[in-house]
This record gives structure tokens, sequence and C-alpha cells, in this order.
């Protein structure tokens, strides 16, 4: 049984606040775990291969996380992962009193686990309070904002803590408030009753997986505002990660400024030429990237970036809720949350590979990077073009 209008009204400012409090916790930690576990002694050649084995705990964390929404309910879910997201992060903090970086890195896997299904488990709740396209789009705009609003701050308060108080009492502090902030949960209400037991139907689902496949491109594609940013300003453009942080801050306050606003503007366009328009913005923002290497030109770069980002992530998810069986909705988007976190980390296994040959051609690289927007561009024309609009 799906929320009521009076559910969704009662609960959505709600689930916004548990999503800010995930990230913000989350962030503060996030950006700094590669640097953390270089400076434990793990070499950069096993520094890269453990963010592939963070991207595979990801994709099994979404997928889970899905599976279990159905069976246990989604407040459930979230309630059950959240804790031992937040204990997990509790434990990286005391596993850091301790030499090497074995016990750290183990850590972060569970917990990057948890966090994955955590989200799935969020992004299904978010789902069930809309009935149609348009509520949806508004619905996943919301979401964003609270979701952007914690990135946008916690990476900055992560560097201050790490800066004064050191990584284990950052970690520490970071698992306090994912803890403390599931008081949030108390008094929201289950939006799906009719639990079902644990299959892989999403999986099984030919017409649901040929669907949702043209995607893997676009955020093989999407990866590129990550990893390969972070290292082309970083070593190429030489710029200090203080001005990284200022990218990151834009995009974040980007995304709570007008998210919402141009997701009620979406709510009633057809979603298919509004993906490749939010794709074609990505892609005009990494060209920038490449043309203008400066301060204000990275910054000009980013917001263009966030436009398009702010266009197609709440279309792409109502897209894959539109497509999934509402009776199984936790599973199919957690199958979709698996694809999108591989497709992810294929993306930037691809970006090291195009780095590693036009590191030090700023156009050349970015407009190679772009020629994968190009492609993802084309295979949404081709795989979504019978896609049904469903405005309510």
């Amino acid at each position: 049984m799906i929320l009521n209008r009076q559910g969704v009204n009662s609960n959505i400012f709600r689930i916004l606040l548990i999503g800010t409090f995930r990230t913000f916790s989350i962030s503060m930690i996030s950006p700094y775990i590669g640097l953390l576990l270089y400076t434990k002694g793990m070499p950069l050649i096993l520094v890269g291969i453990y963010y592939v084995v963070l991207a595979v705990s990801g994709a099994l964390g979404q997928l889970f996380g899905g599976m279990m929404s159905d069976r246990r309910g989604r407040r459930n879910t979230m309630i059950y992962t959240q804790l031992s997201n937040g204990i997990s992060l509790f434990a990286m903090g005391l596993s850091l009193l301790f030499p090497g970086y074995m016990l750290i890195s183990g850590m972060g896997i569970i917990q990057n686990l948890f966090g994955s299904a955590t989200f799935s488990a969020y992004n299904t709740y978010v789902g069930d309070m809309g009935s149609g396209q348009s509520e949806l789009i508004k619905n996943y705009g919301l979401m964003r904002v609270g979701i952007n609003l914690g990135w946008a701050l916690g990476p900055l308060f992560g560097g201050v803590t790490i800066g004064f108080l050191g990584y284990s009492n950052a970690f520490l502090l970071a698992g306090v408030i994912i803890l403390s902030s599931s008081i949030l949960f108390w008094g929201l209400k289950e939006s799906y009753h009719a639990f079902s037991g644990f299959n892989l139907s999403a999986i099984k689902d030919t017409t649901f997986i040929k669907k949702i496949s043209p995607f893997i491109l676009s955020y093989v594609f999407l990866a590129q505002f990550g990893l390969t940013l972070t290292i082309y300003e970083t070593t190429s453009l030489r710029m200090p990660l203080t001005y990284l942080g200022v990218l990151y801050f834009v995009n974040g306050i980007g995304v709570v400024l007008l998210q919402y606003h141009i997701a009620r503007f979406l709510s009633k366009r057809d979603p298919l030429r509004w993906l490749k328009i939010g794709l074609v913005l990505y892609i005009t923002g990494f060209l920038l990237l490449g043309l203008l290497r400066s301060y204000l030109g990275g910054i000009l770069a980013i917001a263009v970036v966030t436009i398009g980002e702010n266009i197609f992530s709440p279309l792409a998810m109502t897209i894959a809720n539109l497509l999934s069986k509402p009776e199984k909705r936790g599973t199919y988007l957690g199958a979709f949350g698996m694809l999108t976190s591989s497709a992810r980390s294929m993306g930037s296994f691809v970006g090291s590979i195009m780095m590693s040959f036009l590191l030090l051609n700023p156009v050349g690289l970015w407009a190679s990077m772009d020629s994968l927007g190009i492609m993802a561009i084309i295979a949404l024309s081709a795989g979504l073009k019978d896609l049904k609009q469903s405005r309510a």
C-alpha cells in the first residue's frame, strides 16, 4: 500500500532532512579516503583497486537495500542500514588507532555497503510518494536538494575537522552525527506494507534491463565529474585542494538553490528530450574545463555542469521508477542503482586511461570525454524512443 496524499505531505520534509544528515556525515570523510589510505602506506595502485572494490560493494549494497525494502519495508530498511552505517563509521575511527591500512580499508568496504543499501531504500521511499511523472520529478528534485545540501557542507566541515582534530576523530564524529540523526525516523510512516519475499525479479526482467541499459553510457560519462576532475585540477592545472573544494561547493549549492525549481519546470516536459539536453550541458561544461583553464573558468564550467545535473538526475530516477513494477519497486530500483554504480566505476577506469595519454592536453582530454557524452545521447535516443510519458 503506497502512501496517501496526507502521508506524502507529512513525510516529504522529514525524508529530506534524513538525506541531508546522511550525506553530510558520509561526505565529511569520503573525499579524503584515498589520501588517508595513501598516507597509511597503501601503494597508489592498490588505492585504485580499492576504489573498484568499493564500487562493487556499493553496487551489491544498492541491490541488497532494494530487496530488503521490499521484504522488510522501506522505513525499517533505512533504520537498520543507517544504524549499521553509523556504527561502521565509528568503527573506522577506532580502527585508525591501529597501525597499517588493512583494518580501516576493510571497515570502509562494510560502511560503503550499508551506506549504499540505505540510499537504495531512500530512493524507493521517495518513489512511493509519487504516482506519476510530474510528482516523481518534483519529489526527486526535493530529495536532491537535501542530499546536495549535505554534500555542499560535509567536505568543508570534514576538512576543517581533520585539520584540527585528525582523521580518527573526524570518523568518530561522522558516526555520531549519522547515528544521532536516526531520531528523525521516529514518526516516519512506512510507505509500503505489501511485503514480499526476496527474489531477483528485476534482474530476470529482460524488458526492464533492456530499458535501463541505455543509461550505462550516460553514467560512464557522468563519472568524469569525480576522479577525472580531481586529478585534472590538482595535477594538470596544479590548483590547490581548497579550490577543488570550492568547485564541489558550487556544485552542491547550485543543486540546493535550483533543483526544485528546475524539477517543477520538468514535471510536464518530455523526459527523453530533456535527458538529452541535460547531457548536452554536461558536454558543454566539460569542454569549458579544457578551454577556460582558470579559477573563474572552472567555476563557470561547473555551474554549467550543475544545471545539466539538475536536469538529468531527477529525470533518470523518475524513468527508472516508471519502468519498475510497483509491488517490487525496491528490487527494481536496487537493480538500477547497481547498474549506475557499476557504470560509474567503469567511468572512473575509462577516465584514468584517458588521463594517462591526455592529462597534459586539456582540450583533447575533455573532448575525448565528451565523445562518451555524445554516444550516451545516441544510446538514450535509440533505447528509450518508445518511452511513454505518465503525466499526473
